[in-house]
């Protein structure tokens, strides 16, 4: 055979391996195929798969010392699952009676009409793990309603979308935050907080996100105070950080107050880039993400990250990213937490923010212009940012662009776990009539914090049940109840 037409077949046969190589891995990537299962274990069973019917927000499963808990949502009312007598209509602990018909309409239900009216029904059933390894439901509920708990176990809250009742009498510097449940013996009883849980940090319960350190010490926090003092509450030289602490497990709480605000205005961004001349309308102090980190019984910090976007000069690379993120010491002096000297560190922002509980923190951060974060250690010596490495990718090798899915980061005593959405923009050769794009999901974990990542046998939407860091353990399921008549609820170890 001709030297010519043997490297004329060599190169076709090398252009078809290619463009199946690049079939296969968008292929895999767009079906969720492939990826490990380490240490497969079965950690329990439903007795209705609609028991674990997750959703974006306010489902799943969390561990804790004392008991397994597993919280669905489903549309509709509570009659769509059999409960037993001992399942608790947390309704009726709401109003103090039964309901007799959760089918009323919102003009005939009395003091429901402000609960159903304008929003499609949905129950949360709150589930158990018994010691034969089932699921048994404990409560339902007409709302969503996401589960925390202490560290130790020893207490539950249900925080929910919940109206609550109306009080005659009530003045309008009354508590208006949706209702927050509590149990103190594993889903036997449930309390309504009539006071709340940090009202003041958030109205709407579900919002929330408590931060425990150790059994009894908890925070939270809402949006800082900005310079412009609109709510006209705050005072010369004592502006709300929007943070507050309780060392009770939230029964009682006290505002954090700094001697400046810790945000800073869109015209501080636009003086840093005067080139800048058209700025995205994100209100006046754009996006902004708050988070605290207690280091000891003695030491903890606030973090205020904040993101405006402007049109790139140059008129053709689209947006650019003009961060600044504010760190707030804070010391415990006589048993009260004072705020020492604010600083700012341009040009971060911190997407996420967690540890693990034994020193380690890691974060997702973005130091550059676009909006991309990479993984990035905490020296909380030093108190500055290690980056680790890119957030991973379904479509790597090919080049990507991988974002965090809806908050979807754990750190274990050994691991890292993470949801990452990514998108690939095939070559326009490929598609020279249009800038196509290909986006996926996946669920990935790390054993080197971040410096390389593997993917899991987990679907990249809604597939991660939870969490157990202390053990690095994933809890996944086998597709959403409505895909899979699969009741076991399943882990992988990543150690």
């Amino acid at each position: 055979m001709p030297r010519s037409k043997l490297f004329t077949k060599l190169f076709v046969a090398l252009l078809v391996g290619a463009g199946l190589w690049y079939m296969w891995v968008i292929t895999s990537a767009k079906l969720e195929w492939g990826g490990s299962s380490p240490d497969k274990q079965q950690v329990g069973a439903v007795q209705d798969t609609r028991q674990r019917a997750m959703t974006q927000y306010c489902t799943g499963v969390v561990v804790t010392p004392q008991g397994t808990w597993l919280v669905g949502r489903l549309e509709g009312d509570a009659k769509q699952l059999q409960s037993t007598a001992d399942v608790v209509d947390l309704d009726a602990v709401l109003h103090g009676k039964p309901v007799e018909n959760k089918d009323l309409t919102p003009e005939d239900s009395g003091a429901f009409s402000g609960l159903l009216s304008g929003r499609d029904k949905e129950t949360s059933f709150i589930s158990r793990l018994d010691a034969q390894g089932q699921f048994q439901m404990v409560a339902h509920v007409s709302d969503a309603a996401c589960l925390v708990a202490s560290p130790d176990g020893a207490s539950v809250f249900l925080l929910t979308g919940l109206e609550r009742p109306e009080v005659a009498g009530a003045s309008g510097d009354e508590i208006r935050q949706t209702v927050i449940f509590r149990s103190d013996d594993q889903g036997k009883r449930w309390t309504w907080l009539s006071k709340g849980l940090f009202p003041k940090a958030e109205q709407l319960a579900w919002n929330l996100k408590p931060y425990f350190h150790g059994p009894d010490e908890v925070w939270a926090w809402g949006t800082p105070s900005g310079t412009d003092n609109e709510s006209g509450e705050d005072k010369p030289g004592a502006i709300s950080t929007g943070v507050f602490y309780s060392a009770d497990r939230g029964a009682s709480s006290t505002p954090i107050f700094a001697a400046e605000s810790l945000l800073v205005s869109t015209e501080y961004a636009q003086g840093k880039r005067p080139d800048i001349t058209e700025w995205r309308d994100s209100g006046a102090y754009g996006e902004i993400q708050t988070y605290v980190t207690q280091l000891d019984a003695q030491r903890a910090f606030i973090w205020v990250s904040q993101r405006f976007w402007g049109s790139n000069p140059d008129g053709e690379s689209g947006s650019l990213a003009i961060n600044v993120t504010t760190r707030a010491p804070l010391q415990r002096k006589a048993g009260k937490w004072q705020v020492g000297a604010v600083q700012r560190e341009e040009g971060l922002f911190i997407d996420a923010l967690v540890e693990n509980g034994s020193g380690r923190v890691m974060g997702l951060i973005d130091q550059g212009e676009h909006g991309q974060d990479v993984v990035a250690e905490l020296d909380t010596a030093k108190l500055s940012w290690k980056p680790m490495g890119e957030l991973p990718s379904v479509f790597a090798p090919l080049a990507s662009d991988s974002q965090l899915r809806e908050k979807n980061f754990w750190v274990g005593q050994n691991s890292l776990l993470i949801n990452t959405s990514s998108e690939h923009r095939p070559p326009r050769w490929l598609y020279w009539w249009s800038d196509a794009q290909i986006s996926a999901n996946g669920v990935f974990y790390s054993k080197d914090w971040g410096h390389s990542w593997q993917r899991l046998a987990v679907d990249g939407y809604l597939g991660i049940l939870g969490f157990q860091g202390a053990q690095d353990r994933v809890i996944w399921a086998k597709g959403n109840w409505y895909n899979s008549n699969d009741a076991g609820v399943y882990s992988y170890g990543l150690q």
